[in-house]
């Protein structure tokens, strides 16, 4: 393989466009491989879109109805009471709970029998089909059918929920969505009333049984109260505790009435005792009787001291009023002792009175210690009774509260929007169908692209000749049959006669392009012997060298064509064969090269052939003989065109191909297996051949301008103008 690389140019040794050959994806080959196979794309395309368009039209309408509901922020409350269920703030989690409610069987249920979906042949697909089918299994078809197509989600972070449904029918779709909604709230007032209902049912229970208890308590501490002679006087003391207190107020008050009495008697003693007359007694001085007397002896006294100034000691009104002034004094005396005497009865009364007192307040003492001896056990009666009135008191207050409220439930949620009859189907959608047609026919093409791709082996660009193959290339040799520049007519007619009657079109120029090349490669050589070959039969390779062979000799180089295949013999059977005795007859030794070689008249070209009767199978590539045509010819001839058989089946077409002094490789295009190809030039290599590049050959003009980028060819709509 060395041998080959170092004769390619130098343009195929230099480094090439990094971005391309870097890339990850080479978008240039994927552009020539779209193409290239543009129109098995665009019918797969076709019926993609045709499918999907048949969908559509197949496809029966669904419209979507939507309704939506919201939870209360803050319940309204007509009387201000605790609820049995109470109504809080919704917070997220709150919200997510009320959406599973709405999408729960339950409430489906509900909805199939109110609005009886089991008689509906879209929720009961027994009816349509005529199958028998217990009430049970329809009513849960139709809650599996109504939750299939029910939707039910939060609109973004706030408290509103959205409820849609999706029906061929608008109205069922509406109705669906709607009585959704409203058994939503009916069931939340419902769960709210039936709460209610329970609780004030269990709460008149209780008062029942609490209102025997208060009685039978209040009972029991009014007959302890009976048995032990306990009386309330007010709410914190007792009738023996007033009373104590009474007593004990009474008897301070007798202690002091009997100390002043007694002081006044013992005062009143004491003066009487020391020879006072007990006028200056307090009590003598309170009294008017004393007060009296003690101012008519004031008189009295006056009066006989101014008598006995007038008179003397016998006289009779002095004596008078001396008698007068003795009998006031007794007077006097005798009030002042009945005072005495009263202040004694006092004090005397005043001690029975303390005594009476203190002897009643022992007994109230007495009394009142058993009392509370009996108290407590009046205590814990009163605390039972209390505590049951209390209870009894909390559940009456509590019923009356669940009387009020009955009537006045609502619901923590509540419809904002109801849904009305839609008037245009939500599916099917044309340009979703259509999208989904485009995606499915990306993929299919997508996916017969790369099969194809990857069940094709050949090579149908130049660049693809020098990648894969290491060696030049000598350009694209055009298929006559397919080539637009030739009608029914001339296609149908041997390409080896185009080159005669059309020298002005592209296939012949391929052919001059192709001479060019060679000579090119062998610069230092007057007389160019070129062997002609292919990997396998049918590349058109003996098309190619009759095609070469006759452009030289257009061109005024003295061309000889040398049919070497043994065994199909195709460029002698292009031209009369029996003209000459052939090569095999030549090699032989039977006759002269003027005898073997005879001329094409259209072009001018010099054909040594086989003969089809000549029958030696004797390999001859190898003979000294052949070896000296081969000179012979290079001396005689400018160019020297060797016919070769494929390298791969027949081994001769190597060491025919070693006598040359350079060999071109046909490669058909799109067809040849580039592995194929690279066992040939291998062999080639093994013997010393010289290939100086390989041709594309057969190659649609026109495909290759679709798809054909990195070749000629893919420019051919630019210069096809030059082409007559």
């Amino acid at each position: 393989m060395d041998a080959r690389l170092q004769h390619l140019p130098n343009t195929l040794n230099r480094t090439g466009n990094h971005v391309d050959e870097d890339a990850l994806i080479d978008l240039r080959g994927l552009m020539r491989v779209i193409r290239r196979r543009l129109p098995i794309i665009l019918a797969i395309s076709a019926v993609m879109l045709l499918i999907a368009v048949a969908a559509y039209v197949l496809t029966p309408p669904r419209y979507i109805a939507q309704s939506s509901v919201a939870l209360e922020r803050g319940a309204e409350q007509v009387i201000k009471v605790d609820q049995v269920v109470p109504t809080v703030d919704p917070d997220s989690a709150a919200v997510d709970t009320e959406v599973a409610v709405l999408q729960s069987s339950e409430l489906a249920g509900k909805v199939v029998d109110r609005l009886k979906l089991t008689q509906d042949p879209e929720f009961n697909h027994a009816l349509a089909d005529g199958t028998p089918i217990t009430a049970v299994d329809a009513r849960r078809a139709a809650i599996t059918q109504l939750r299939n197509n029910v939707q039910v989600e939060r609109n973004g972070f706030s408290y509103a929920i959205n409820v849609t449904y999706q029906s061929e029918s608008p109205q069922m779709a509406a109705r669906v969505v709607n009585t959704i909604a409203e058994i939503y709230i009916s069931n939340q007032v419902q769960d709210k009333s039936g709460a209610t209902r329970r609780a004030s049912k269990f709460l008149e229970g209780q008062l029942q049984k609490l209102r025997g208890q208060v009685q039978s308590a209040e009972a029991a501490v009014a007959q302890y109260r009976a048995r032990h002679g306990l009386f309330e006087a007010s709410q914190n003391s007792s009738v023996a505790q007033d009373e104590l207190s009474g007593l004990n107020t009474q008897l301070a008050e007798a202690r002091a009435q009997q100390a002043e009495a007694d002081a006044r008697l013992s005062t009143a003693r004491a003066q009487l005792a020391h020879g006072s007359t007990g006028e200056e007694l307090g009590a003598a001085l309170d009294s008017p009787v004393v007060s009296q007397l003690r101012a008519q002896r004031a008189q009295t006294s006056a009066r006989v001291a101014s008598l006995r100034q007038r008179y003397g000691p016998r006289h009779p009104d002095l004596l008078n009023a001396e008698e007068e002034l003795r009998d006031i004094d007794d007077q006097i005396n005798g009030e002042v002792k009945r005072i005495v005497a009263n202040v004694s009865i006092q004090a005397n009364a005043a001690r029975q009175r303390t005594a009476s007192l203190n002897h009643t307040l022992n007994q109230t003492e007495g009394t009142l210690a058993v009392n509370n001896a009996a108290s407590v056990g009046l205590a814990e009666l009163d605390r039972n009774a209390e505590s049951a009135r209390v209870l009894y008191q909390a559940f009456l207050d509590r019923y009356k509260q669940m009387r009020a409220q009955r009537g006045l439930e609502r619901g923590n949620a509540y419809i904002i929007a109801r849904a009305g009859v839609p008037n245009m189907p939500a599916s099917p959608k044309l340009l979703v169908f259509l999208v989904l047609g485009i995606v499915a026919a990306i993929a299919a093409s997508a996916v017969a692209v790369a099969i194809m791709q990857l069940l094709e082996r050949g090579i149908e660009t130049s660049d693809g000749v020098e990648r894969k193959l290491g060696v030049a290339s000598f350009g694209s040799i055009p298929d006559t049959a397919r080539s637009p520049e030739f009608d029914k007519n001339e296609a149908a007619s041997p390409p080896v006669q185009m080159i005669v009657d059309r020298p002005q079109s592209s296939f012949s120029e391929a052919f001059r392009r192709l001479r060019t090349s060679i000579q090119f490669a062998q610069p230092d050589r007057d007389s160019i012997v070129v062997a002609v070959t292919s990997a396998l039969p049918g590349e058109g390779k003996t098309t190619s060298a009759i095609c070469l062979a006759r452009s030289a000799a257009l061109a005024g180089a003295r061309t000889i064509l040398v049919d070497c295949d043994l065994r199909r013999r195709v460029s002698s059977s292009e031209f009369d064969p029996l003209k000459s005795i052939g090569l095999g007859a030549l090699l032989e030794g039977k006759g002269t090269l003027d005898e073997a070689v005879f001329i094409d008249e259209a072009s001018g070209l010099y054909i040594l052939p086989r003969r089809p009767d000549h029958k030696s199978a004797a390999q001859f590539a190898d003979s000294p003989a052949f070896a000296t045509l081969i000179a012979d010819l290079r001396d005689l001839f400018d160019f020297v065109v060797l016919d070769t058989p494929p390298v791969l089946p027949i081994d001769d077409s190597r060491v025919i191909s070693a006598k040359a002094d350079c060999v071109v490789m046909l490669v058909r295009w799109r067809k040849t297996p580039a592995k194929a190809v690279e066992i040939a030039l291998r062999n080639l290599d093994e013997v010393g051949a010289h290939v100086v590049g390989a041709s594309l050959s057969m190659v649609d003009i026109r495909a290759q301008a679709r798809a054909g980028f990195g070749d000629a060819g893919y420019y051919y709509n630019a210069y096809k103008s030059y082409y007559a």
